[in-house]
């Protein structure tokens, strides 16, 4: 009789079933976070001086770092090969760099200026070689009557009347707007040579110095993610800056080649917009697309061999040569990462969205290996030899 099993109270069976369930311990953790977080959101008021501090700062902070990812690999290679000591070689950098900028903004930009003052002003003029055009293709195809054509000629007239006068006057109030930040702009160009000397100087150290604040069974991996972390970003910065370099030259020397007005200007700025994974280049070719219709037939046929050139080169031959599959994310991922960060953040979201979110998922995929290393719910997963007693 005293090997029959004893039934369980009440509270025994509730403990075992409930309080000392993992399942139910993660998902008290999940929701005490979810508590924290919504507590931030209803005082984020109390916050605004450290978001005011961040605001300042970061500009500085994201110039440094896209110069770092740009600038460690040659200090490297002066360090390694022409022996020099590390501070020379960082001087080098910053000094080479500083000179390329400063070269750029005395010859570039003047000529930059005059070809958009130059294409703004030669707005109403591409609203009448629309107009011709279409007027032409009317009278071999009586596609529109006499009313609707008339219609169109004067809303596209009055449109690209105005959208030139816009242009110049927001132009003229923007330039009052730069007056009233420019401290703002000498904050960040003080600031951001400091900042991406100490980068290029104690970057290495970084992991280490970061990871004397967690615990010390944890501090192998913890360095590991941050390691991971740096290769994806600085894979992906690098990259994607190589592809944009090489996509600006393609679309210069192609536009230059077909005689398309503006071609400097345009492709100098499909390089930036280079940088928007997928959509970059097709927003590139809009205003190619404009010019290329009001030209003639030929000029618009021209525009899209280019472009298909480049697509074909970009999408085959530089982007599996330089990026490869460094983030190791699907394209339809990147697509609704893309979507997601342009909605919440704009068009700093669209360009940093993708760096942030390998970001977070090595940070999440860390963070689940260790759980389930470390509870039972996994127990084909075994913990490292490392964390072994």
């Amino acid at each position: 009789m005293n090997n029959l099993r004893q039934p369980e109270s009440g509270f025994s069976w509730f403990y075992k079933r409930f309080l000392n369930n993992h399942i139910t311990i993660l998902l008290l953790n999940i929701f005490l976070f979810l508590l924290v977080i919504n507590e931030i959101v209803q005082n984020a008021g109390l916050l605004d001086p450290l978001w005011k501090f961040i605001g300042i700062a970061m500009p500085a902070i994201v110039v440094a770092g896209i110069l770092f990812y740009v600038l460690d690999p040659f200090v490297h290679f002066m360090e390694r090969h022409w022996h020099m000591r590390q501070g020379v070689a960082i001087a080098t950098a910053m000094v080479l760099t500083a000179a390329v900028i400063v070269l750029i903004f005395l010859n570039l930009i003047p000529f930059l200026a005059r070809q958009t003052a130059g294409a703004i002003g030669a707005l109403p003029q591409f609203a009448n070689d629309m107009l011709r055009n279409i007027n032409h293709l009317n009278q071999e195809h009586h596609w529109l009557s006499t009313k609707n054509l008339a219609d169109i000629n004067e809303r596209v007239t009055t449109y690209f009347s105005k959208r030139g006068l816009n242009l110049l006057t927001g132009t003229l109030s923007s330039l009052g707007n730069v007056v009233t930040t420019v401290s703002d702009w000498i904050i960040t160009i003080i600031t951001a040579p400091l900042v991406l000397f100490f980068m290029l100087k104690d970057g290495s150290r970084f992991p280490k110095f970061v990871s004397q604040v967690v615990p010390t069974a944890y501090r192998d991996r913890f360095i590991v993610m941050l390691d991971q972390m740096n290769v994806k970003v600085s894979s992906y910065v690098r990259g994607q800056l190589t592809v944009a370099l090489c996509v600006m030259i393609i679309f210069t020397t192609g536009y230059s080649i077909i005689g398309l007005r503006y071609a400097l200007l345009i492709g100098l700025l499909a390089g930036p917009l280079n940088l928007i994974p997928y959509f970059g280049s097709a927003i590139a070719l809009v205003p190619a697309l404009i010019i290329g219709v009001v030209t003639s037939p030929s000029m618009l046929l021209g525009v899209v061999i280019v472009y298909l050139i480049e697509w074909v080169l970009e999408t085959q031959v530089l982007s599996p040569l330089i990026m490869g599959n460094s983030l190791a994310m699907h394209p339809i991922t990147i697509v609704f990462v893309l979507l997601a960060a342009g909605k919440m953040f704009g068009l700093v979201g669209v360009i940093f969205g993708v760096p942030g979110f390998a970001v977070l998922k090595v940070l999440a995929t860390t963070g689940f290996t260790w759980y389930q290393e470390f509870s039972s719910l996994y127990p084909d997963v075994l913990p490292p030899d490392e964390f072994e007693p």
